[in-house]
């Protein structure tokens, strides 16, 4: 589902200050499962993910979704192979915070171009209701908690149903017994809802949660 061939990517090219963040990485993700990139901060994790999702440009090599090819294409093409493939968890949340949660979800709806209202509301109550936060539709979003604006940015991906979920570190900021119900809805998508879900994390725990742990150290894969 996910294919990387020989890509490379540097940070300040041709500099003195140069930086070799993905060291020309062959990789194949593919099928349902709960993935976990794991590894210390400065191995290149969350640019490989932001690589994946077609966020940031790399400098060599081929990177496709789902059997589409994301490198070397006009930037339009790549938002439109993300938003039709990908829901993308942000380790900040990345939510609207003068907006409710209901309105939150629905702005990332109305972003893949679905206009009927009532197919929103069934899509936005169907995943606020799986993910035990109904109760907090009309909220503002900066009232909430970690936990719950986690699971609001979680909402927000699953509710496009796409065949992919990437998350950036998404048990980071919150604490233990929070981060076991992220690390639970995580495998429950992979394996109840067949996504295949890759997530970042420097977690040990979380990645013993994963049917598949991809580590990196130095910005190579380890075997």
């Amino acid at each position: 589902m996910i294919r990387l061939k020989g890509v490379n990517k540097y940070f300040n090219k041709g500099k003195k200050n140069q930086i070799h963040v993905i060291n020309d990485t062959t990789l194949e993700l593919g099928g349902k499962g709960l993935v976990a990139l794991l590894g210390p901060s400065g191995s290149g994790k969350t640019t490989m993910l932001n690589a994946i999702g077609g966020l940031d440009s790399v400098n060599s090599g081929d990177i496709f979704v789902d059997g589409a090819k994301i490198t070397g294409r006009r930037a339009s093409r790549v938002d439109e192979i993300r938003n039709l493939n990908i829901g993308y968890i942000f380790q900040d949340y990345k939510l609207v915070d003068s907006m409710t949660v209901y309105e939150n979800v629905a702005m990332a709806l109305r972003m893949i171009g679905i206009k009927d209202e009532a197919e929103i509301k069934k899509r936005i109550d169907y995943v606020l209701e799986t993910l035990g936060i109904y109760r907090y539709r009309n909220r503002m979003a900066d009232m909430l908690s970690g936990g719950e604006r986690q699971r609001v940015g979680i909402a927000r991906a699953i509710a496009k149903n796409p065949k992919i979920i990437i998350a950036d570190e998404p048990t980071g900021n919150l604490d233990v017994d929070t981060a076991a119900g992220i690390v639970k809805i995580f495998k429950e998508l992979a394996h109840e809802d067949k996504k295949c879900v890759i997530a970042v994390t420097h977690s040990e725990a979380f990645a013993a949660e994963a049917d598949v742990v991809v580590r990196l150290e130095k910005k190579k894969l380890q075997d």
